[in-house]
């Protein structure tokens, strides 16, 4: 089963001989313009004589496949979101675009059973774990919401219904976020973007125990990320 956009581009290449840094170059291309994701794919594949049915992503199997890893270990689940929320205040180069962060959240609302420390995990799988959701959340929100040139306008016409609510979301937390407004994570309260901590407002940042969080140390060579869905390891679209 293909659940991320980077897999697919890659199984099209195979399919088609296409090599896969011109395939995502252009479907890099054709984003950025507004044009969506699925429409960019069906583009490429009736180009290449390929059936555009069997080159589709589904949104609701990302969300479970998401799923099934947050509930996984509740321990491992904190530090994937402590890595991620990391990513977002991160420089430009390793930053986790806030669409897909938002949508993570959404998410990771709706998973409340992770088992509790039932493994000891490394940093190497913390890693792996935070950037499979990477690419798993980045497709999401290229699937589920209608994008332009200026980021995202609306939800998909194609969103799943059990999605729609999720995508919607994204959106108005977005045109928030232009308007110069965040949501903090913790209370839920509107802020001044400017009057944030650590995505927390003030006070609840205020309200965090001051120990030193775990932060899980990245091992091996990291992917920097170049723009949204890019990657300057292999030009990889996520």
């Amino acid at each position: 089963m293909t659940f991320t956009a980077r897999a697919l581009l890659q199984k099209i290449a195979t399919d088609s001989g296409i090599s896969y840094r011109d395939i995502a170059q252009r479907v890099n291309d054709e984003m950025t313009e507004g044009k969506g994701l699925q429409d960019s794919i069906r583009a490429i594949v009736q180009e290449q004589g390929l059936d555009p049915d069997t080159y589709r992503l589904s949104a609701t199997k990302i969300v479970a496949e998401a799923k099934r890893i947050l509930r996984e270990d509740y321990t491992q689940t904190l530090m994937i979101s402590a890595v991620l929320g990391q990513m977002v205040e991160g420089p430009e180069k390793d930053r986790f675009p806030v669409p897909a962060f938002l949508a993570f959240l959404e998410v990771l609302a709706f998973v409340d059973d992770a088992r509790r420390d039932t493994k000891s995990e490394t940093s190497q799988d913390i890693d792996e774990h935070a950037t499979r959701m990477i690419e798993l959340m980045t497709t999401l929100v290229s699937v589920v919401c209608k994008w332009s040139k200026d980021g995202v306008v609306g939800v998909a016409d194609d969103c799943p219904t059990s999605l729609q609510e999720l995508a919607m979301t994204v959106f108005r937390k977005i045109k928030l976020l232009q308007s110069g407004l965040w949501t903090c994570i913790s209370c839920g309260n509107i802020v001044s973007a400017k009057e944030t901590n650590s995505l927390m407002c003030l006070e609840c940042n205020a309200k965090i125990d001051e120990s030193e969080p775990v932060r899980p140390k990245r091992r091996g060579r990291e992917r920097a990320r170049t723009g949204y869905g890019q990657a300057d390891l292999g030009d990889e679209i996520e």
